[in-house]
């Protein structure tokens, strides 16, 4: 817990950048610290798995990057429970000049959490229960509001990179570009010179589109040359179907005027309802396929990067 005078959640620089970087904290957790832990997946059923991972790690005295992601990790999760948003701390906290805080849904009328603090405590103490008592006690607070508001969730503030991305309308480019490919499907088909019974979208179908891919593209210069006609077009389709009706994802695209990325002018394939969710280019994945790693089986591979729904 921390007083409420000293949290604020606006007007912080320290704030600022913190925010910026729960993702990138969160993805190091996953990849760096904890690479084999696929129970890292926003459930309350993550965080005793993950206090008894930093019991093992040692002392929190010392901050490490260790730590540090964890925290990040243990604030999202505890703001899916309780809503709410990250804050900042302005008391001192050694020599941080403060630290990040978790300020619940206003109607919880609950103090602020600092996630270091649990951290400092599920290590002094070695229960295992720490992050659990903190999410009991958030619920519970919930449930109290509902007694009277039984439609009551609480309210998170969405944090880019980790939560799902709002809906947002077509864009007119991907409605044309998704109708074209639709309406040359058959023409695709026969153009691949292969039964059209071979086309399932089925997860096995794809390692057939991969040699036909890497049969046709020995050189990324052939690739390239070839990446705007009928054969690659509706390939880059049928990846992305094939995602889409296997893993919940869904089409997107980034509007090269409004974004800056290399992501942009292309269609990309996303999951807007489920947290942590893949975004994937299935351009890129062809390209991939057959000039990157030409020995590997990265259709099949790509498609399980995708959160299972």
């Amino acid at each position: 817990m921390a007083p409420n005078d000293s949290v604020r959640t606006g007007g912080v620089p320290e704030l600022v950048l913190w925010f910026d970087q729960v993702p990138d904290a969160i993805d190091r957790l996953k990849e760096d610290h904890l690479p084999e832990a696929e129970w890292l997946d926003f459930s309350v059923d993550s965080l005793p798995r993950l206090e008894d991972a930093l019991l093992d790690h040692g002392d929190a005295d010392e901050p490490t990057g260790f730590v540090d992601d964890a925290m990040a990790y243990l604030g999202e999760v505890l703001m899916g429970v309780g809503g709410g948003a990250w804050g900042w701390d302005t008391e001192s906290a050694g020599d941080a000049g403060g630290q990040p805080a978790i300020v619940p849904d206003a109607a919880l009328e609950a103090d602020p959490i600092l996630p270091m603090l649990l951290i400092a405590d599920a290590l002094n103490v070695s229960s295992g229960s720490v992050f659990t008592e903190a999410v009991a006690s958030l619920s519970a607070a919930v449930e109290a509001v509902r007694t009277h508001d039984p439609q009551f969730t609480p309210a998170k503030e969405h944090t880019p990179g980790v939560d799902p991305d709002p809906e947002v309308p077509r864009y007119p480019w991907l409605s044309g570009w998704l109708n074209e490919r639709e309406k040359t499907f058959a023409v695709w088909v026969e153009e691949t010179g292969l039964p059209a019974q071979t086309w399932d979208f089925s997860p096995a179908s794809l390692d057939v589109l991969e040699r036909l891919v890497r049969e046709r593209f020995p050189a990324k210069e052939e690739f390239e040359e070839a990446e705007a006609g009928l054969f690659l077009q509706g390939a880059s389709w049928y990846v992305g179907e094939v995602a889409r009706r296997e893993r919940d994802a869904a089409w997107h695209y980034l509007d090269p005027e409004e974004h800056d990325t290399h992501w942009a002018g292309d269609p990309l394939m996303n999951q807007p309802g489920i947290r942590d969710g893949n975004l994937a280019s299935p351009m890129s994945e062809l390209y991939a396929a057959a000039v990157l790693d030409r020995d590997g089986v990265v259709l099949r591979e790509r498609l399980d990067w995708y959160a299972e729904s």
